[in-house]
């Protein structure tokens, strides 16, 4: 049917717009114009770590000169200082171990809740998990005190195993809250079908929820990786001496050390870089399957 309130030119209408008309799509502009707008917020994005890594290479005289542009010759002394004199290995041999433990928990628990939760009849389920979602909006901040004390009065202060539950305990709701959203897309018949041949929840769980949940697991384990390698507050707060402080914790102080010696410092942020970049390396494809698919296709 053709709106007659159209302006004619020649034998065309040009239909007008009306309130319920879309606005052209961005196609329009051309893959053109779409690569350079991506390309701007790529380059956004890696400059600032080119920025660091120019900055590691130089050597003081060379950056109290000019801040900016690239090294007149090429020095690795500030790796060596950050490694060494700063005491950057240890932490970072701290942080891993702290880190892939508390991973390795969080993991653990958040798949055998979001199983029972998504698969099974937990009495209260529906209540328990809508608390522990109401959890995910307190910020970690507001339990420093009561956290402080808690490990303190536990005897677990300065020590690896405080700073693993309290990072455990701290995530786990989210944690849960992935999984258990992950692991209701197994097909409820594939679950009873193994209950009607005679498995085990347990066994259920490990032969079925766990194969089919891979990438969410992976999505898991590498979010709260970053995270956890990047936490900073309670990592100063529950480890107080130097040879139990994290990589995050000593880049802190790695500043306020060598706070005229920008390289030294841009050197240690690098080192800092390196384990959640390899993490994100390996785990890239499950982590964008788990983000955008569900267990079963």
């Amino acid at each position: 049917m053709v709106d007659h309130s159209a302006p004619i030119i020649g034998a065309r209408v040009v239909p007008s717009l009306g309130r319920g008309s879309r606005l052209p799509s961005l196609r329009v502009l051309g893959p053109g114009a779409i690569f350079v707008a991506l390309s701007a917020i790529a380059a956004s994005a890696i400059y600032p770590v080119i920025f660091i890594l120019v900055t590691a290479l130089r050597s003081d005289e060379d950056y109290g000169r000019s801040s900016i542009g690239l090294p007149r010759a090429v020095t690795l002394d500030n790796f060596k200082d950050a490694w060494n004199r700063a005491n950057l290995s240890t932490y970072a041999i701290n942080s891993v171990i702290v880190v892939t433990v508390a991973v390795v928990l969080l993991t653990t628990v958040a798949a055998l809740a979001g199983f029972a939760f998504a698969q099974l009849r937990v009495p209260f389920g529906r209540s328990l998990l809508g608390s522990m979602v109401a959890l995910m909006i307190v910020p970690p901040s507001v339990l420093m005190i009561p956290i402080f004390k808690l490990v303190s009065d536990l005897e677990l202060l300065n020590k690896y195993t405080g700073l693993v539950l309290v990072y455990a305990s701290l995530n786990l709701p989210f944690s849960v809250y992935l999984m258990t959203t992950y692991m209701r897309g197994i097909p409820f018949e594939i679950v009873d079908a193994a209950r009607v041949d005679g498995a085990s929840k347990f066994r259920t769980f490990i032969s079925i929820a766990l194969p089919l949940s891979r990438p969410g697991l992976a999505t898991l384990a590498t979010l709260n990786f970053l995270v956890l390698w990047n936490e900073l507050l309670f990592a100063l707060l529950l480890l107080q001496t130097d040879d139990k402080r994290t990589v995050m914790v000593g880049l802190s102080i790695l500043t306020g050390q060598y706070l005229t010696s920008v390289p030294v410092i841009a050197a240690g942020l690098l080192f800092s870089m390196i384990p959640p970049l390899l993490i994100f390396a390996l785990f890239q494809r499950d982590l964008v399957r788990g983000l955008t698919a569900g267990a079963v296709k």
